[in-house]
């Protein structure tokens, strides 16, 4: 019952946000926008995105060989194809799955590689909260422009309504903050306390087991260099459409961050609905037409998902193979 009730909390979520982006579309349009791309700089960008997945795969190879298993990076790389391809199909499958490919390819223990995800998981976050804070400070003004806009929007509604918005939101603020203040004691013996503690107590403990790999600058280089293919990817398909050739590597760093909440949040195919809404809210901020920011992320989206269900499944036909090789070679 808990499982049906989190799927359907994923599946409202990422419908509500489909909803919101193509309720009103005009497909013929959004599907002309689509033809008149130019389709080079979109493979070129899937490309990059892929060789992104190979050093995904190829730094997860330092931490199995932490915990003694010598796992080849196309093995690794055929995990990481499946697990994509499993995020597409079920939300959040594709941690389990690719750990269970390599229990079929290496008989590496799932609960040891589900592990090492999570390391990768943790340095992903950080890297991601250090790029939301270099974006920050680069476009501070725009940023602040923005939600000066918004929040005067928000005042000039509230008046009309009759409902002082912000100064509401402050004050709830400030009365949750008081009352954690006054039983903070209290609060600190409570189940819900002790799991945020294990939880930042893991946060450190996975950060730190960094440490045992055998090269860690590697380790760290690699994971650079996986997100700047990410957003190398995302600058040129920018290209393919006039109206965003425009932006600048900056502007794409915006974008990028913006569009990652999309993909964070839990969403049916990898951020369906999510993924485009904050796209095209990004792009926005840089007088992007909402068509064109759709058509954009439906593309950029799109093509991603047929490239990686695709080598998805072809990687898993070969788990499968190099499974039945190993039990042959058994017998």
């Amino acid at each position: 019952m808990k499982k049906l009730i989190q799927y359907g909390l994923i599946v409202f979520i990422g419908g509500f946000f489909l909803f919101f982006v193509f309720g009103d579309t005009n497909w013929s349009e959004l599907f002309q926008k689509m033809a008149n791309a130019n389709l080079y700089w979109l493979i070129l960008g899937v490309l990059i995105s892929l060789i992104s997945h190979w050093l995904r795969a190829l730094r997860a190879t330092q931490l199995y060989s932490a915990m003694q298993y010598e796992v080849s990076v196309t093995h690794s790389f055929y995990a990481v194809l499946v697990g994509y391809m499993m995020n597409y199909i079920i939300p959040r499958a594709g941690e389990i799955s690719r750990c269970a490919a390599l229990s079929k390819t290496d008989d590496m223990p799932v609960e040891k590689s589900l592990g090492s995800v999570v390391t990768e998981r943790l340095v992903d976050m950080v890297l991601l909260a250090l790029i939301l804070g270099t974006i920050f400070l680069l476009q501070f003004d725009l940023i602040s422009r923005f939600l000066t806009k918004a929040l005067d929007s928000g005042n000039a509604d509230a008046q009309n309504n009759g409902l002082p918005w912000k100064w509401l939101i402050l004050l709830g603020m400030a009365t949750i903050g008081s009352l954690l203040f006054i039983l903070r004691k209290k609060f600190v013996k409570t189940a819900l306390f002790a799991r945020i503690f294990l939880m930042i107590q893991g946060f450190g403990d996975g950060l730190l087991s960094i440490r045992h790999i055998k090269n860690p600058f590697l380790f760290i280089i690699l994971s650079l260099l996986i997100w700047a293919g990410y957003i190398l990817m995302m600058y040129v398909c920018l290209f393919a459409m006039e109206s965003t050739s425009h932006l600048n590597f900056v502007d794409c760093l915006t974008v990028f961050a913006i569009g990652s909440i999309g993909i964070v949040l839990p969403a049916p195919g990898a951020g369906a609905g999510t993924y485009h809404f904050f796209v095209m809210q990004s792009l926005l901020l840089f007088g992007v037409a909402k068509e064109d920011g759709i058509a954009y992320a439906t593309m950029v989206h799109g093509i991603q998902m047929i490239v990686l269900l695709a080598l998805g499944a072809i990687a898993s036909l070969l788990v499968i193979s190099k499974q039945k090789k190993k039990l042959n070679e058994q017998v």
